[in-house]
């Protein structure tokens, strides 16, 4: 190599040498790159998909399983009902409550068989409102594990009343809009003037889902008759 070369050579390995340290410089640190990422998904956030709101009508049976001593002596009961759970809802802290009316009608009755009627009565209708929320109790294979809880108040047959309630959704395969649901409730309520009783009863609630989209479509569907 003659001394032409060499030097040459050794002036390109100078540049090459402080190109490298200018190039180390220049680079960013680690918390700045994240920081530079960080503003570049705030800047393209991922588009939430918004939950479709859903109506839930459904029909109830329920058994009471105690009583208090004063409804304790009535032989016959009849408990069934009208619910409708709502996608209206209210936020209290991080809790979403969600609306449900019902329409409920208990009756407690002795019956003489052997004369075919009904000696004594008691009971009538009652309609209610009041908000419920869902909890996660434990997680399962296929998902949480997660009863609703009910608080409902109203006009019983009397004067008003109260309506706690737990209820146990049951896991239906796929995305079925059936729906079924086991029942606990504890009914509160006034009997006269000076008396109040209650009952606790098991139900089963059978409820089908209905989407706000397909009641547009239904009541297009009914005013394009008229």
């Amino acid at each position: 190599m003659s001394d032409r070369e060499y030097n040459y050579f050794i002036k390109k390995e100078k540049e090459c040498s402080q190109y490298k340290l200018k190039k180390k410089k220049k680079k960013p640190s680690k918390s700045k790159r994240n920081q530079t990422n960080r503003k570049k998904r705030k800047k393209n956030p991922k588009k939430r998909i918004p939950k479709e709101k859903v109506y839930l009508p459904g029909v109830y049976f329920s058994s009471p399983v105690m009583r208090l001593q004063t409804i304790s002596k009535y032989d016959n009961t009849n408990i069934s009902g009208f619910k409708l759970e709502t996608p209206l809802s209210i936020d209290i802290s991080k809790l979403k409550l969600y609306f449900v009316f019902e329409y409920r009608s208990y009756v407690f009755t002795n019956f003489d068989k052997e004369k075919n009627k009904i000696l004594n009565e008691f009971g009538g209708n009652a309609v209610l409102g009041g908000l419920k929320f869902s909890f996660n109790l434990f997680k399962t294979k296929t998902g949480w594990f997660s009863p609703e809880f009910s608080i409902m108040s109203g006009k019983f047959h009397y004067k008003k009343g109260l309506l706690l309630g737990l209820e146990l959704p049951q896991k239906l395969s796929g995305d079925s809009p059936l729906k079924i649901k086991y029942s606990i409730r504890t009914n509160i309520i006034q009997k006269d003037e000076s008396h109040g009783t209650g009952w606790l009863d098991f139900g089963l609630f059978i409820g089908y889902s209905i989407s706000e989209k397909m009641i547009t479509s239904i009541t297009e569907t009914i005013k394009g008759y008229f």
